[in-house]
C-alpha cells in the first residue's frame, strides 16, 4: 500500500521539486493599478500577498502606453490623475515599491512602454500634445495615414528609427536606473506597431539607403492590399522580405544600444524584454526575439534573417503564451471538428503554437537554451470563461515547459481573488 501511494505521489513530488527552482514573476500594470496602489499601506499589503504566494520578482510598470510616467521626470510627462483618481502627492511610488519589495526578499525591476507615446481613446500623451510629428505612418487599405487617425488599437506608436525618438527613450531609461535602485530594466512595446508601420517618407529614404535602390513604386514595392472573403490581406511586393529584415534589424540595433547603455551605467542590472510568444507571425511587429543561432524557415524570411535575432543581448526573456487552449491536444480536436469548414475557406486551422503548450515549446526552441525564458499568462483569458481549472492547468504547463512564469496582471489576481489558484501550484 505504501509503495502504491509513493508511485501515485511521485509525479506531484517531482513537479514540486522542479517548481521550486522556477522563477515566478508578477507584473504590476501602471494604469490598471493606479487607484489600487495609491498608498504605502496598499503597496505593502499587495507585496505581502505576492511574497506569501511564492513570487520572487516584481515587474513595476513605470512608463505607460500613453508615454506618461509614474515618477517626476525631467523628460516625460508625469501622470497625476487617472479615471478620477489623483496621485497621492506624498507617495514616492517607485521608491516605496523598491523598499518594500526588498524587505520581503523580492527582486523588483522597472518596465517601460518604449515606442508607445499615446493612448488613442483617451488622446493622452506627447504624440497628441508636443510631438505629433513623431507618430508612425500606417499603410492601410485606404492609404497611408498617421496612427492617430487610425481607429483600431489603443497604443499610438512613434517611429522607432528616428534618432531623436531613440535618444528620448534612452534618456528615460537612464533616468530611471540613476534615480532608483531597481534590479533590472524591462522593455515593453519596443517594436513597430504592426505590419502597416512605418511608411513615412523618413522610413522610405532610410530603407532605400539600406537596399541601395530608389523605389519606383511606393509603397507597392513592399506589399499591396487585396480583399478576399470580405477580408483585407497582404500581397508581398518586390522588396517585402528585405523590408521585414530591415525592420527587425532596426529593432535589434536599438536593443543592442540600450543594453550597452544600461550595462555601462550599472553592469549588474538585468536587461530584459516582454514579447508575444507567437514567433512565426511576430515578425509583423518588426521583431526577431530568437537567438541568432536559430535559423527560421519561413516564406517571409531572408536567408540571413537570423542575424536580426536579439536574444543574445538579453539577460532573460518573457514570452506571452496568451492562449485559452492549454494543450496541443485540445486544438487538435477542435481542428478535426472544423475540417469541413476549413476546406470551404470559412475557418483557419488553429496553429499548434496558438496554445500555451505550443507557444511555450516554441519559445524554448527559438532561443536555443541560451538564456532563461519565462512563459507568461494573461489571467483575464481564463476569467472570461470562468475557468480557474484551465488557469491552473496553464500555470503548470508553463512551469513544466519553460524556465519560469510571469503572471499578468496583479489587478486580476486582486479583482477576481485568484491568488488562491496560484497557491495551489506555487505552494506545494
Amino acid at each position: 500500500m505504501q509503495k502504491y501511494l509513493l508511485i501515485m505521489l511521485l509525479p506531484l513530488l517531482l513537479f514540486a521539486t522542479q517548481n521550486d527552482d522556477k522563477r515566478k514573476i508578477l507584473w504590476v500594470d501602471g494604469s490598471a493599478n493606479f487607484a489600487r496602489l495609491n498608498s504605502e499601506k496598499n503597496i505593502e499589503k499587495i507585496l505581502d500577498r505576492a511574497a506569501d504566494v511564492g513570487f520572487d520578482l516584481i515587474i513595476l510598470d513605470l512608463k505607460l502606453i500613453s508615454g506618461e510616467v509614474l515618477y517626476p521626470s525631467n523628460y516625460a510627462p508625469q501622470i497625476l490623475e487617472w479615471k478620477g483618481t489623483k496621485r497621492n502627492k506624498d507617495l514616492n511610488y517607485p521608491k516605496v515599491f523598491i523598499r518594500e519589495a526588498h524587505k520581503r526578499n523580492l527582486e523588483i525591476q522597472a518596465s517601460i512602454n518604449v515606442f508607445s507615446e499615446g493612448w488613442k481613446n483617451k488622446k493622452r500623451g506627447i504624440i497628441y500634445t508636443k510631438r505629433p510629428e513623431w507618430q508612425t505612418k500606417l499603410y492601410t487599405s485606404e492609404g497611408i495615414i498617421p496612427t492617430t487617425e487610425y481607429e483600431k488599437g489603443y497604443s499610438a506608436f512613434v517611429n522607432p528609427i528616428r534618432p531623436e525618438i531613440q535618444e528620448y527613450e534612452i534618456k528615460i531609461i537612464k533616468e530611471i536606473i540613476s534615480k532608483y535602485d531597481f534590479d533590472g530594466i524591462v522593455l515593453d512595446r519596443a517594436r513597430y506597431d504592426n505590419i502597416k508601420s512605418d511608411f513615412s517618407n523618413y522610413s522610405k529614404k532610410k530603407f532605400e539607403q539600406f537596399i541601395d535602390t530608389s523605389l519606383k513604386n511606393w509603397p507597392e514595392d513592399i506589399f499591396t492590399w487585396e480583399k478576399a472573403n470580405k477580408e483585407w490581406h497582404i500581397n508581398p511586393g518586390k522588396y517585402y522580405k528585405e523590408w521585414i529584415y530591415w525592420r527587425a534589424k532596426n529593432i535589434h540595433d536599438f536593443f543592442t544600444r540600450v543594453r550597452d547603455t544600461v550595462k555601462k551605467y550599472t553592469p549588474e542590472i538585468n536587461f530584459a524584454t516582454y514579447v508575444g510568444a507567437w514567433y512565426p507571425s511576430y515578425y509583423k511587429l518588426g521583431v526577431n526575439w530568437a537567438h541568432p543561432e536559430y535559423i527560421p524557415q519561413y516564406e517571409w524570411a531572408l536567408d540571413n534573417y537570423h542575424k536580426t535575432g536579439y536574444a543574445d543581448v538579453l539577460d532573460y526573456l518573457m514570452t506571452g503564451c496568451y492562449f485559452y487552449n492549454v494543450t496541443i491536444e485540445e486544438i487538435q480536436s477542435i481542428n478535426r471538428k472544423s475540417k469541413a469548414n476549413q476546406e470551404a475557406g470559412i475557418e483557419e486551422v488553429i496553429k499548434t503554437y496558438h496554445t500555451v503548450e505550443g507557444s511555450a515549446k516554441m519559445s524554448m526552441k527559438v532561443t536555443k537554451g541560451k538564456l532563461p525564458v519565462y512563459g507568461s499568462l494573461y489571467v483575464q483569458q481564463y476569467k472570461d470563461k470562468d475557468n480557474p481549472e484551465q488557469f491552473i492547468k496553464a500555470v503548470k504547463m508553463v512551469l513544466n515547459n519553460t524556465d519560469g512564469i510571469m503572471v499578468f496582471d496583479i489587478c486580476h489576481l486582486e479583482d477576481f481573488d485568484w491568488w488562491k489558484y496560484l497557491e495551489k501550484v506555487f505552494v506545494q
